[in-house]
């Protein structure tokens, strides 16, 4: 009958290649096209709020309620900078900075202190300075000592490849987590590596150096990098780190007058810092620093506080 409508044939539309589909951060089992248009990651249509621009998640919605005014707003190309580059694209933080120029003068301190010579710090002028020595800590009382050796070196190439890596790695974090949670994992994990070489090293041991806290950086870093991993460029930024630490506990483990206990401490502790401090990824990690946090800081102190405190009723000096 030539008056009839020839039938609708079913067909499949393909997927154009420059549209990028994700999954919601809060639903992994949905896909998305649309992303927070403050922090970047992406979200379905239960998250989504509408806004002035664009639509955002839940946790900047509430950041925004929070503080009575607008959420910092990130645009799309700053959440591409806030990977790309990779880490040697990274330029010094203020709170980076500050820590290379004390852990500097700190040295120059101890060079003048041995006589001029910047290959071999005196190991009387580190144990003067604050060197790390268990026994000292637990016969003496002298807790200052899980403090000091974050910024005390032993030598030119022990500070020079350990301000290398804090540069690097430090400036590229304090960027992604703001300066005041930067500090508090810095030193929460330099304190956690400290504590871990005091309970496990022999007693007399004296152990200096940041490295505890800078593989500390490394732990948080691969952590945030691991709970972002549904982001293409930061599951190969956590491929790398990963690699980096490896190869770090490596040459930890395989070379002498290292002490293994401060990096393993340091790195542990830098994983739960940020876990403490994210609620194990949950919480937006660059979220402003309130009570929680402060909580969250406080509580790993208590904890680190009392296993010192354990260690020094039972030490016994072999």
């Amino acid at each position: 009958m030539s008056g009839e409508v020839p039938p609708i044939e079913e067909f499949d539309l393909p997927m154009p290649d420059d549209i990028a589909v994700k999954r919601c951060y809060r639903h992994p089992d949905r896909e998305t096209g649309v992303s927070c248009s403050n922090c970047g990651r992406p979200i379905c249509y239960e998250c989504m709020t509408p806004a002035a621009v664009g639509f955002r998640c839940p946790e900047c919605m509430a950041e925004q309620r929070a503080t009575r005014g607008r959420a910092r707003v990130v645009t799309r190309g700053q959440t591409r900078d806030r990977w790309q580059g990779g880490l040697l694209g990274a330029t010094a933080a203020p709170a980076t900075r500050a820590l290379v120029i004390i852990n500097v003068a700190v040295f120059v301190v101890e060079v003048l202190m041995s006589g001029g010579n910047f290959f071999a710090i005196s190991g009387d002028v580190l144990v003067r300075l604050g060197a790390l020595i268990p026994a000292y800590v637990a016969v003496n009382h002298e807790y200052w000592r899980l403090v000091t050796p974050m910024f005390l070196h032993a030598g030119l190439i022990h500070i020079l490849f350990n301000m290398w890596a804090l540069f690097v790695l430090g400036s590229y974090f304090e960027r992604v987590a703001g300066w005041k949670k930067f500090v508090a994992i810095y030193l929460l994990a330099g304190l956690a590596g400290n504590v871990a070489a005091f309970l496990l090293s022999p007693a007399g041991q004296p152990m200096v150096g940041a490295s505890t806290a800078i593989f500390g950086i490394f732990g948080a870093f691969f952590m945030y990098t691991y709970h972002n991993r549904s982001d293409f460029v930061a599951n190969q930024m956590m491929r790398q780190i990963g690699f980096l630490i490896v190869i770090n506990l490596i040459i930890t483990f395989t070379l002498a007058n290292i002490s293994w206990q401060g990096h393993v401490g340091g790195l542990v502790g830098g994983v739960v810092a940020i876990e403490a401090l994210t609620r194990l990824g949950r919480r937006d990690l660059r979220a402003p620093f309130d009570a929680e946090a402060v909580a969250a800081t406080v509580a790993m102190l208590v904890v680190l506080g009392a296993l010192v405190w354990w260690h020094v009723q039972n030490f016994v000096i072999y």
